[in-house]
């Protein structure tokens, strides 16, 4: 049974990050399915918050591709369907391989990033083992961006960082549906943080496409 909890804003986080993540968690676990209506005024009232905040928290909502905005009306969750998912894993590859042959071109060692993904490897062993699959999409997500980071980009970093909550309510989808993928995700993100360490780009290129094809496109996301 899973013992999921919420995502904590920062200590001190605005009023605005307050209403983001608050939205976004419920967007990415599910607990807000697509095509749920929302409005500015039920999350104010929900988080003792004036709706300003709340609109902004929405603009930065619908910039992420987690709802659509109907101005004056409110908010529909929007839904993920095959071709998307299909472009966004795609990104993701070419991002991702990209960077690990960057890495494996540059002269020194891959310690720092090494310790970075056994690190976020074992939190994602905690999530799996206590059931909190938003904690576990989280860092399934930031496991995947710590190897894009090598491409040492700004503007790659910044183009990313927007697709984030996209990848985790995909990630978090597969990890509903069958506590198996736990895992096997796992697994398969200790295989391809061997590639890294090793600097085998081709390698990293067949495992991330096995590990797309298995947890994503095989599954059928929408």
């Amino acid at each position: 049974m899973s013992t999921e909890s919420a995502s904590l804003p920062p200590v001190g986080a605005s009023a605005v990050e307050r209403a983001y993540t608050h939205v976004a968690d419920l967007i990415i676990s599910g607990s807000l399915p697509a095509s749920s209506f929302l409005t500015e005024g039920d999350i104010a009232g929900a988080l003792s918050l004036s709706r300003t905040p709340v609109r902004e928290a929405f603009l930065a909502l619908e910039a992420r591709g987690l709802i659509r905005l109907f101005p004056k009306k409110g908010a529909v969750v929007t839904a993920l369907d095959d071709a998307e998912t299909a472009e966004l894993l795609q990104v993701r590859i070419m991002l991702e391989t990209t960077a690990v042959r960057l890495l494996s071109e540059r002269e020194g060692d891959t310690g720092a990033v090494d310790a970075d993904l056994a690190g976020l490897i074992g939190i994602q062993a905690d999530a799996a083992a206590s059931g909190d699959l938003l904690t576990f999409a989280r860092a399934d997500h930031r496991f995947h961006s710590r190897i894009v980071d090598e491409n040492r980009n700004g503007v790659i970093d910044g183009f990313y960082a927007q697709l984030g909550p996209r990848l985790e309510r995909l990630t978090h989808r597969v990890a509903s549906r069958d506590p198996r993928n736990l895992e096997r995700l796992l697994a398969e993100h200790r295989l391809l943080a061997g590639h890294v360490s090793s600097g085998d780009t081709a390698a990293y290129d067949r495992a991330l496409r096995e590990h797309v094809e298995a947890g994503h496109i095989s599954t059928r996301i929408t």
